[in-house]
């Protein structure tokens, strides 16, 4: 069987092919075991979506990580519309992707030139009462750095989201893995921790970090982290439209565009780049 694929980066600039992060959409996944999803997300060693179906409205799609079966994520969303865009003719129009009976529908929606957005889902969010230390801990700043309310947010992926005052906080940011998972059972919320910060009144750096196997690895740009941001503004009683960047930490600089609308809505959306096509074959 032969399966033809897209390397897609997203949440890049469109001046830099190599920024943002990298998903695969496989196009022709209708007949893929699970087994088979699985075996092809190890070995491209990325997010990967295999769409299983192409209708006008949208894709009836599955996500796959090297670690397993996965759940909607924005980045992989955001390609894979921009890919199913491609393959029925380019008509830049509102797409529904679907993975399955139980999974609720996410919707992108195209603007400007080869960029797409997705409405994050609603989010449960609760303050941590944490002492300042603690917290400063985690994140390996001093406790001083830490200017605002630190909350833990769910709208898909849930995770703290901790705001700090500058810049040079968000890239002095450190994160022990031990501490981390350590902390996320604490907290029964997913080893996940969004720092960020304000440069100016429309721009925000952050730096996003999970922690899959019992590590902690950072990500170059993450639709659900900003989500979980935009809800966070929105908790504290913000709307507008941010620009975020992401990644420089880690050599792929990402932007993603952040909008919070006042009756608490949030949208995430970025840049496409397809940087590679190819066919992979399995027995």
């Amino acid at each position: 069987m032969d399966l033809t694929y897209r390397l897609i980066n997203v949440f890049a600039s469109s001046q830099d092919p190599f920024s943002g992060n990298a998903v695969v959409v496989v196009e022709n996944g209708a007949d893929v075991s699970d087994e088979n999803m699985h075996a092809v997300a190890r070995q491209m060693n990325l997010e990967t979506v295999f769409v299983k179906s192409v209708s006008e409205e949208g894709a009836e799609i599955q996500f796959f990580s090297p670690e397993g079966r996965g759940r909607f994520a924005g980045s992989a969303s955001i390609g894979t519309a921009h890919v199913v865009d491609q393959m029925l003719g380019c008509p830049r129009r509102q797409l529904t992707l679907s993975s399955g009976p139980n999974s609720e529908p996410t919707t992108i929606t195209p603007y400007g030139l080869d960029n797409w957005r997705v409405q994050a889902r609603q989010a449960q969010s609760r303050k941590l009462k944490s002492s300042p230390q603690i917290l400063a801990s985690l994140v390996g700043l001093p406790t001083t750095a830490i200017n605002d309310e630190v909350m833990v947010i769910d709208s898909g992926r849930s995770g703290v989201v901790l705001p700090v005052n500058s810049g040079a906080d968000v890239a002095k940011t450190y994160l022990d893995a031990r501490m981390l998972h350590s902390y996320a059972m604490l907290l029964n919320t997913e080893p996940q921790v969004y720092v960020w910060a304000r440069e100016d009144e429309n721009t925000i750096v952050s730096r996003m970090f999970y922690g899959p196997g019992g590590g902690v690895l950072e990500v170059a740009a993450t639709g659900s982290g900003a989500a979980n941001l935009g809800h966070w503004l929105a908790a504290h009683g913000e709307s507008g439209s941010w620009r975020v960047n992401q990644g420089a930490a880690v050599g792929r600089p990402s932007v993603l565009d952040l909008d919070v609308h006042e009756d608490h809505t949030v949208f995430v959306g970025g840049h496409v780049n397809q940087v590679a096509a190819g066919v992979l074959s399995i027995a």
